[in-house]
């Protein structure tokens, strides 16, 4: 079947219609924004994930604003007692999706800028921190060093709408025979808070067997004091009989029998 001139001019008009379509239509995926930009020129308001109908002129880069993560790799500092220290940092970041293009514009996509400002940053960032602390507060204190180094770099990466999350320190590395010494002073530390804990139980071991042995004593004194009042001599008298077992010495060499005279007395 042949077509006319007319028909295919038809056929040439819907081709050239849908291919303008299909250079209209973009899809921005998840976790992205979608900067466009017309001539050169970036457009404002970037475009939110999903499918969307466009200029077809304009172009579309897909700005990603998912949460990612920079490493300064045997990121160096030095400490305030003059000791160096070694430390490989991950910082988890993302950026702010209303100022995708703005960031575009000024600064390049995504990986441009982790590359030239947000590793440098953290680089930076390590390096004024740890000049705050001794070597021994890096360790005892990591928690705390962690937080300046974010609250640092986050004052650093403002400019680039890079909204700072966390940052993950692992071990601070000192020199090998410092860290000898600082293990030995922890270790020497737990000894002498094991001998505080120690003397002090035996301290309180001691006041208790003090106190239960002037109770004994208090005990022991009034139960002398009664047995004056109730007869002195004829209460252990009493006392003996109430132990004795019925049965007579076979041999005594005394003036008396036990209890023969206590027995006539009565």
């Amino acid at each position: 079947m042949k077509l006319g001139k007319g028909s295919l001019g038809v056929v040439g008009a819907i081709a050239a219609v849908l291919f303008l379509i299909f250079c209209s239509v973009h899809v921005v995926p998840a976790g992205h924004r979608g900067v466009v930009k017309v001539f050169g020129d970036v457009q404002d308001q970037p475009l939110p994930e999903g499918l969307h109908l466009l200029n077809p002129l304009a172009r579309v880069v897909d700005f990603n604003v998912r949460f990612q993560s920079a490493t300064a790799t045997k990121a160096e500092g030095g400490t305030a007692d003059l000791q160096e220290v070694f430390e490989d940092i991950t910082v988890n970041y993302e950026y702010d999706p209303a100022h995708a293009p703005y960031v575009y514009n000024n600064f390049g996509d995504d990986a441009d800028i982790e590359a030239k400002f947000i590793v440098p940053a953290l680089y930076e960032s390590f390096k004024a921190v740890t000049s705050q602390y001794t070597a021994e507060q890096l360790v005892t204190q990591r928690a705390k060093v962690s937080q300046d180094i974010v609250q640092k770099l986050q004052a650093k990466l403002t400019k680039y709408r890079v909204i700072v999350s966390d940052i993950n320190v692992q071990n601070f590395h000192f020199d090998p025979q410092f860290a000898e010494a600082v293990r030995q002073k922890v270790v020497a530390g737990q000894n002498r808070l094991t001998a505080e804990q120690r003397l002090e139980t035996s301290r309180v071991e001691a006041q208790q067997r003090v106190v239960e042995a002037e109770g004994n004593a208090k005990a022991i004194a009034i139960q002398a004091q009664a047995i004056q009042q109730q007869g002195g001599q004829e209460y252990v008298a009493l006392k003996a009989v109430e132990k004795w077992n019925g049965q007579l010495p076979q041999q005594w060499s005394g003036a008396a029998i036990p209890f023969v005279n206590l027995a006539t007395q009565k």
